[in-house]
């Protein structure tokens, strides 16, 4: 883990998700695994759920660890049967859900003539499918409760594009798009539905940018909060929207990357 990569929170105790389920995907490590421990920190039982269930467990570990509560599920999100038999087990264990957080991700870097079909199949299968599969199965659970959640984790990625991540652009901007079509449906069912859009976040994924000196010190001097974003910033973010602070919020994208994109309009 990266010395910056903090998931214990040294903030008061507020209990904002005192009495709520929750379920995180790509909960292992990075943006996942720091949600998961801040909503559990603030009263949430959480299901982790990872493709690696490892890193899952290791996540749940770290929250029995500060007293929350948590349960693992393995689960490829791409694979539909997979993630029904989660969200089943998830319903036993639980008894419902309120939150759904769609954070599970992943990336092919390169040119676009490059990528080939099984990288499109990859990256569109995790980033795209995988959130359709997960609120698709979570919703006759989140239908049980007024007042439910559901957070995706886009990426400014899809207004302020890169080079070599075609792949990955175009399944945030779908995830986005996703996302508002869901506020409108999912109004009346009291379901609020936004999605956030980080920027330069230190993670594994992010490792590639961030371990480069000259790389890290270029976006440290173009972002204005003059550094590169910590798992835990994402977090707060989404703890905003799980929370009832948020409940005449649905269909908003919330950008969190220091200021950066305002450079580079």
């Amino acid at each position: 883990m990266h010395p910056h990569a903090r998931y214990v929170y040294n903030t008061p105790l507020m209990g904002r998700l005192d009495g709520k389920r929750a379920l995180v995907t790509g909960a292992g490590d990075g943006i996942g695994r720091s949600i998961a421990a801040l909503f559990a920190r603030e009263g949430a039982r959480v299901a982790v759920l990872d493709i690696n269930p490892t890193a899952a467990e290791e996540t749940c570990r770290q929250i029995d660890s500060q007293g929350g509560h948590a349960l693992s599920l393995a689960a490829d999100v791409g694979n539909s049967a997979q993630v029904a038999e989660a969200l089943t087990r998830l319903g036993h264990e639980f008894g419902g859900l309120e939150i759904l957080v769609n954070n599970a991700g992943i990336s092919r870097r390169a040119l676009f003539e490059n990528l080939s079909d099984r990288d499109w199949d990859d990256v569109i299968s995790t980033n795209l499918k995988g959130a359709i599969h997960c609120t698709r199965l979570a919703l006759p659970l989140l239908k049980c409760q007024p007042g439910g959640k559901i957070i995706n984790i886009a990426s400014v990625t899809l207004s302020h594009p890169s080079r070599r991540l075609s792949a990955y652009s175009a399944t945030k901007g779908a995830l986005a798009s996703l996302s508002r079509s869901l506020a409108l449906e999912l109004g009346p069912h009291s379901i609020c539905v936004n999605y956030i859009c980080p920027g330069y976040i230190r993670t594994e994924m992010t490792r590639p940018f961030h371990s480069r000196w000259l790389f890290r010190k270029y976006v440290e001097h173009r972002t204005p909060l003059g550094r590169f974003g910590e798992p835990e910033d994402v977090a707060r973010v989404a703890l905003f929207l799980a929370s009832p602070d948020s409940d005449f919020v649905t269909g908003a994208g919330i950008t969190v990357d220091g200021g950066l994109t305002l450079r580079l309009s």
